[in-house]
């Protein structure tokens, strides 16, 4: 596959679909995919949804697109659970942190929408295999989204310019933007939970 973050087709999405199949590795390393139609009507983002393709999406309603967007995520309730961790932490690691976070607050892995951390995160094999695992939608916040949020407490990862990672994280992807389980350290895994 070509080295893309994002790739915009203007073309019907049988032909994109039929083009990308044999060149698709997986959801982390694939490039996002919007496809345009004919007429310029509207931008659907068919791979990648959460990985900048609903992002340029909505960019192209700037151009008088109407972006479609269908990834569950934007339409589920439940809980943003936002991550910082250690390097090289192990999805077990992360799994004991979350379920232990979500059984504070009384919840379950069932009632969790999104799970969230900091881009410089991408590559925390750990912290994938969690979010495989659990078949939850794992998103990645850049640094200047991170530091414009309101968090509730002093962070560690002011040593890399960071605000916080698991509260401003948790945060970014809530609806009501309200902590319900300020950051909270479980061995090498910090665990913050929004609604």
């Amino acid at each position: 596959m070509l080295d893309y973050d994002c790739i915009v087709a203007l073309m019907p999405a049988g032909i994109v679909v039929r083009g990308m199949c044999p060149h698709l590795k997986s959801k982390w390393v694939d490039p996002a995919v919007v496809v345009v139609d004919k007429l310029m009507r509207y931008a659907i983002p068919i791979i990648g949804g959460h990985h900048g393709g609903n992002e340029i999406a909505e960019m192209l309603k700037g151009m008088g697109l109407i972006p479609i967007i269908t990834t569950a995520m934007e339409f589920e309730e439940g809980l943003s659970v936002g991550i910082g961790c250690r390097r090289g932490v192990t999805a077990d690691e992360i799994l004991y942190a979350i379920k232990s976070a979500l059984a504070e607050v009384g919840a379950k892995i069932e009632d969790i929408r999104v799970i969230a951390t900091a881009e410089i995160k991408k590559d925390e094999k750990g912290l994938i295999e969690a979010a495989d695992r659990i078949k939850k939608p794992l998103m990645f916040v850049s640094k200047s989204d991170i530091n414009r949020m309101e968090t509730a407490s002093p962070s560690k990862a002011e040593k890399i310019g960071l605000k916080s990672v698991a509260e401003a994280c948790a945060l970014y992807y809530s609806k009501e933007k309200r902590l319900i389980l300020p950051k909270k350290v479980y061995g090498g895994v910090t665990v913050a939970i929004a609604v």
